[in-house]
């Protein structure tokens, strides 16, 4: 009797131990998991239209436009975001889920500021070759990153300070929230719901 229940003590032991491991690594980020959560993820506002200016600082390279009117989102005005997104370093174009696009958009408007706040993207697509490179020399970087299948983006917006950006993101329950006060950056994902600690 005793030897049956110490073996089944163990066998939930190890169970709960792997699916611990899973948990992380379907997660797709690195780092110490802070908080996840558990319910539904919300969806995205309902609007007429969705307009986003976007910016890739170090190319100067910029986009103003509307994605989403009358029901539906432009295809050509996604591919122009999904040029922007680029994998620079692979100079790869992947695509960008347009829900990720409408998280923006809905965290700008949860913090008050005009269509025309200008969106720094520092990282958008990111090929898997790009992607192991930078696991190389950035231990923070997840072995499943959501930027492989452009499902995240890291951006800051300029005089607004990133941790009152991601304290709003992850009221919003639409998915992975982190900040970076190295770089005052945020990162958003459409994973789980999810925040992790940085530096």
């Amino acid at each position: 009797m005793t030897r049956t229940f110490l073996f089944l003590m163990l066998l939930v032991a190890l169970t709960g131990c792997l699916g611990a491991s899973d948990g992380g690594s379907r997660s797709g980020m690195a780092g110490k998991l802070v908080k996840q959560y558990g319910g539904e993820k919300t969806r995205p506002d309902k609007v007429a239209e969705r307009r986003i200016v976007l910016l890739h600082p170090k190319s100067g390279e910029r986009l103003n436009l509307t994605y989403y009117t009358q029901g539906q989102y432009d295809p050509d005005a996604m591919k122009k975001i999904d040029v922007l997104f680029r994998d620079r370093n692979a100079n790869e174009i992947g695509k960008i889920d347009p829900e990720l696009i409408d998280y923006l958009v809905d965290i700008r408007s949860r913090l008050g500021l005009p269509p025309s706040v200008v969106f720094e993207i520092l990282s958008g697509y990111r090929s898997q070759a790009s992607n192991d490179k930078l696991r190389l020399i950035n231990g923070q970087a997840a072995k499943e990153s959501f930027h492989i299948h452009g499902w995240a983006v890291d951006f800051r917006i300029k005089k607004v300070n990133g941790k009152a950006i991601s304290e709003i993101a992850k009221t919003m329950q639409r998915g992975g929230v982190s900040y970076y006060p190295s770089s005052n950056h945020v990162h958003v994902d459409l994973g789980n719901i999810r925040t992790w600690a940085t530096k």
